[in-house]
Formats: C-alpha cells, sequence, structure tokens
C-alpha cells in the first residue's frame, strides 16, 4: 500500500514528530513497505486458520528435536570449562 505524504504527516502529528520535506519524503517509501509487509502478515494468519482472518491461529505442536552439537557450539562460545559455556556471575540488586 503506497503511503501519501498527507498520510505520512498525520502520523507524524499522531506521534508528535516534525519532519523535514525531505525526511516525509524518505518516510512515505518506509511506512509504505512496513504497511505492505503487515498486510502480508494478516494474510497469512488468515491462511493458516481458515477463511476467516479474525479466527484465532493454531500454535504448531511443541516437538523436541536434537539441538547443536555441543562442540560446535562452544566452538563459537567466547569461554568454556569441562564441557560447559562460561558466564558472568549474577549477582544481586541492591536491594538484596
Amino acid at each position: 500500500m503506497a503511503l501519501t505524504s498527507d498520510e505520512v504527516r498525520k502520523i507524524a502529528s499522531l506521534a508528535r514528530l516534525r519532519f523535514t520535506p525531505e525526511q516525509e519524503t524518505v518516510f512515505v517509501h518506509q511506512l509504505g513497505r512496513i504497511v505492505d509487509y503487515v498486510d502480508q502478515l494478516q494474510g497469512f494468519a488468515g491462511e493458516e486458520s481458515g477463511a476467516d482472518a479474525a479466527a484465532p491461529v493454531r500454535e504448531a505442536e511443541d516437538v523436541a528435536r536434537p539441538g547443536l552439537p555441543r562442540e560446535l557450539f562452544l566452538a563459537n562460545a567466547p569461554a568454556a570449562d569441562r564441557g560447559f559455556l562460561v558466564v558472568p556471575e549474577v549477582k544481586g540488586g541492591a536491594d538484596e
């Protein structure tokens, strides 16, 4: 869906933003692409749940699958110790 400069100005006004004419031109294109993408997502949700896009989308069943082999995972880790990933210590906040 192509947006007009007037629509971008209205959106900017609602968001309490001020754009230069050059910025408006950029946002006409960018916001138009975002609206197109949202339309695509809504169409996908409608296909998943049947013809009615307002119907709830059924989630896929949660199935356990094999993970990344430990050796490959640890090969990219910044630090490892005896086959485990080393992370910074987590300490309590000021109220503890």
